[in-house]
């Protein structure tokens, strides 16, 4: 099952600065990889070969370069433990701001249904 949320190049105006444009891309494509981790019983604990297989997967493109150590953290953060309802206010602020610009924050609702919430940077 492949899912995308696209990258910066068809998102972002022409001139969009490239630190933008980067935590985009890192954010869409690990969100993808964490999504397939977790479908697969995996979470940031996982090994380092599985972990490229995840992300290797989201790419869907044998091609592509071998990810950057910024991208495998960004993927083994938003597999850390998910914020619940019943998690902390003070909690969750850090855990958003901890995320920015560029991984994707784990969510747990209320029917066990997990959510990431991508940040993308508008301006």
């Amino acid at each position: 099952m492949k899912s995308d949320i696209g990258t910066a190049r068809f998102f972002h105006p022409v001139g969009t600065d490239g630190e933008i444009c980067r935590a985009h891309s890192r954010a869409a494509l690990a969100t993808g990889a964490a999504a397939i981790a977790l479908r697969s019983g995996l979470n940031a604990d996982m090994t380092d070969a599985q972990l490229l297989e995840c992300i290797a997967e989201a790419r869907d493109d044998a091609s592509a370069p071998a990810p950057s150590l910024e991208t495998r953290l960004a993927v083994r953060s938003a597999l850390r433990e998910p914020l619940t309802r019943a998690t902390e206010p003070q909690a969750v602020a850090d855990a958003v701001f901890e995320t920015l610009p560029d991984t994707p924050l784990r969510i747990e609702g209320p029917d066990g249904r997990v959510f990431f919430l991508v940040p993308i940077a508008a301006s």
